[in-house]
Parts: structure tokens; sequence; C-alpha cells
């Protein structure tokens, strides 16, 4: 059973569709269709949507993975557990213009992907 990618892509889901309606509101208070119209608040919107789909989609890639590999259900949950905040942890600090903060959760982000690809590798051998 693949319960730990499931209920992460939730997670992931759910954080995507808030960045991705953020970005929809700011398109319409702005009444921009196609990049961000020279308003900050729209470009911080779009990047932070597309930074975290590009994190995402890469991680629930491995995750899922590893969890076909039979990679111990603990140790894809926890490494889950601390991607989802990590990633929640990116969001509001692109938002609040908090760059350590931002930083830290980037390295968060890579640690958990490594993390992954490190056990799948381990487990696999």
């Amino acid at each position: 059973m693949v319960i730990t990618s499931a209920l992460t892509a939730c997670a992931c889901g759910l954080l995507l569709t808030a960045l991705s309606i953020n970005v929809s509101r700011l398109r319409i208070r702005h009444r921009v269709s196609f990049g961000s119209g020279n308003h900050k608040d729209l470009e911080v919107a779009v990047r932070a949507h597309g930074n975290a789909l590009e994190q995402v989609m890469l991680f629930l890639l491995l995750l899922l993975i590893a969890e076909l590999c039979k990679i111990p259900h603990a140790l894809l949950g926890s490494v889950a557990v601390v991607f989802v905040a990590a990633r929640l942890l990116h969001a509001w600090a692109i938002f609040a213009r908090k760059l350590p903060v931002r930083q830290v959760a980037h390295i968060g982000t890579v640690l958990c992907q490594w993390v992954l690809m490190g056990a799948m590798l381990w487990f696999l051998h």
C-alpha cells in the first residue's frame, strides 16, 4: 500500500491549491492575465506557487518509489512530515520576506529529498 505517499500528496495538494488560488486572486485584483504586470505581490505569489510545485513533484515521485521499494514506513512518514513542514515554512517565508527562514526551509526540503534517495540506494543494495 502507498498510504504515506497518498497522505503526503493530499497535504501537498492542499498547499499547492492554496498557493494557486492566491495567484488567481491577485491576477483578478490587478487584472493581469500573464506575467506579473509589475505587481510585486503577484510576482512573489507566482514564484511561491512555482517553487512549491517544482519541489513537491520531485518529492512525491521519490516518496512513491521509496514506498514501493518497501522502505520502512517510520522513515518515510518522518521524512514526509518534515518535508510538508519545510514547504509550509518556505511558503510563509516567501510572503513574509524572511530570506534566512526561506533558506532554512529550502535546506530542509533538499535534505528530505536526499534522505529518500539515500534510503532507496541503501535498501536496494
